[in-house]
């Protein structure tokens, strides 16, 4: 099995480097003139195209500036985690702008710029202004790249480059709309383009990639290429950009063709979700992913999970710390606390069999808690190596895709019963059919006893949500205490306008008060500060977002 991302390191040797990664100059701007290098060359030496590809895929593989940064800005600016640490002091950068102040000289906010823009977007306007449908390429062995391949490759630059931007859009509304390689000496004309310009363009690239016939469904994709984008995948993606924006009706569309695609379905065991790549990552709701693995089918590599557990055995030091909060969230009896949330004092049996306790007395962690879904196991670790597993993470899962169209639903004042069963579907399959207790640890906190599982007659009776319930609130429930620690609680706090009032509620809480969270976010936190350095590096044309 080869997946897209097996090939991410084939461009490293090549001679075009300087031409695949013209985004990792000093600044965002900077960018080699074309005319300086022998396009015409590179493009004539054997899968060429294709590597131009693989570099718009490549930066949702890196290890902090992707994968660190999804979940330090995603959850971690939330009431979902806290950074932990090894001090109150260690990564004080996410601290600053946790607590509602942030600076237009934050690190983590440069770094989060940085990496969209020079190595994320870069790559995405390098590919899309070097190949057309009738730019000739050759594949390995000699032969022609076909007209309908290249479309293909493409529409998936135009989705990369959407879903990068729009990680830059959710967290500074107003941005630059970069659409080619630019010189230095164009920096003065760079400009914020406002928040409906922003969406606009997004929105453009996505069309384009999901009119593209080239684009195949979920349905024709080999497990040769698993981790390309997929018509399916592109809509749902699409569904999340409209709803940010408050466009339900055009996003409840986009759902509805991917539920009605029957492409994705639910599996049993949630646990399994994180747990198995053949049965979970891999499986039939998985509708975006990255594989990332040690087993060479995959791509290759190390990972780096936000668990981060090494300085001392099993304490963590650092990562996605759930809070008090969140466990709070769940209902008694719910099996989905216990395959997202590990404590202090929960115990592993290593492939020796001896055991690993976990102890997170030692560290900056209010909570005592780190996320399971980021924990792999001695099951999946060669030679116990915690950072070579095939610990992976969702862009999108089907479960999501239910939950989004069921708040559609909602907002829209459509078929409330229709909601419902959307809910449902994902409530019954966490009550009923999840294991309720963890198979991989000998102890753990949460566990629940086989006399506490629920039956499909506890759940009809109790945990079955009903018409006459209030749907949002529900809603907002479910995806909370389903799509914990993966990333998503920043955005769906923004979306539905409740981050300023929720953080400022955190606050005031005992954990709130520790950490500093959410005490000085007002109206006028967000959106974020662009940094200042791209500010100055231009020249004054790329204005400051307000109270900044």
């Amino acid at each position: 099995m080869k997946s897209i991302l097996n090939k991410c390191t084939l461009f490293a040797s090549t001679v075009a480097i300087s031409l695949l990664m013209a985004g990792c100059n000093s600044d965002f701007l900077d960018r080699p003139t074309l005319g300086s290098l022998d396009e015409t060359t590179y493009l004539s030496t054997e899968d060429a195209g294709f590597k131009l590809l693989i570099n718009c895929y490549q930066p949702i593989l890196n290890q902090w500036d992707y994968q660190t940064m999804k979940f330090d800005l995603g959850d971690q600016l939330t009431d979902d985690c806290s950074k932990g640490g090894s001090d109150a002091g260690d990564r004080s950068v996410i601290t600053e702008v946790t607590r509602g102040n942030p600076t237009a000289t934050s690190s983590l906010l440069t770094q989060f710029w940085d990496h969209r823009y020079k190595q994320a977007i870069s790559p995405c306007n390098v590919f899309l202004s070097l190949i057309t449908p009738e730019t000739q390429l050759i594949k390995t062995g000699g032969s022609l790249v076909s007209t309908e391949e290249k479309k293909r490759w493409i529409a998936e630059a135009y989705f990369m480059r959407a879903f990068y931007y729009f990680d830059l859009a959710m967290m500074f509304s107003n941005i630059p709309i970069i659409d080619r390689p630019l010189s230095a000496s164009e920096k003065g004309d760079i400009t914020k383009a406002d928040k409906a310009e922003v969406m606009k363009f997004i929105l453009s690239d996505l069309e384009l990639a999901i009119a593209e016939p080239n684009l195949p469904s979920a349905k024709s994709l080999p497990a040769s290429e698993l981790g390309r984008i997929t018509k399916e995948a592109a809509l749902a993606f699409r569904a999340r950009v409209n709803m940010f924006y408050g466009n339900y009706e055009a996003a409840k569309t986009d759902l509805k063709t991917v539920v009605d695609s029957g492409c994705y379905e639910l599996i049993d065991d949630y646990e399994t979700l994180f747990n198995s790549a053949a049965k979970g990552y891999m499986s039939k709701e998985a509708v975006f992913i990255t594989l990332r693995s040690y087993i060479p089918n995959y791509t290759g590599g190390s990972v780096c999970p936000q668990m981060n557990i090494g300085r001392a055995g099993a304490g963590g030091w650092g990562g996605e710390c759930p809070t008090y909060d969140l466990v709070d969230e769940y209902e008694v009896g719910d099996p989905r606390l216990v395959h997202t949330i590990l404590s202090s004092g929960d115990i592993f049996v290593k492939s020796d069999g001896t055991e690993e306790v976990h102890d997170y007395s030692g560290y900056d962690n209010f909570s005592l808690q780190h996320s399971r879904k980021q924990y792999p196991d001695w099951s999946r670790r060669p030679i116990g190596d915690l950072l070579n597993t095939d610990w992976t993470f969702y862009h999108i899962r089907y479960a999501d895709v239910l939950l989004m169209y069921a708040e559609c639903l909602i907002e829209t004042g459509d078929d409330k019963q229709k909601a419902v069963d959307l809910i449902n579907q994902v409530r019954h399959r966490a009550f009923v059919t999840t294991s309720p207790t963890d198979s991989y640890a000998k102890l753990r906190k949460f566990n629940l006893t086989d006399d506490k599982r629920v039956t499909e007659d506890i759940f009809n009776a109790k945990y079955k949500v009903k018409v006459s319930d209030d749907l949002q609130k529900a809603l907002r429930h479910e995806r909370r205490v389903e799509l914990g620690c993966e990333g998503l609680r920043l955005y769906d706090l923004l979306r539905w306008g409740v981050f300023i009032p929720t953080m400022q509620a955190f606050g005031q809480t005992a954990e709130g008060k520790y950490s500093g969270a959410g005490t000085h976010v007002t109206d006028k936190t967000y959106p974020y500060p662009i940094p200042q350095n791209e500010i100055d590096y231009v020249g004054g044309s790329l204005t400051q977002n307000d109270n900044y």
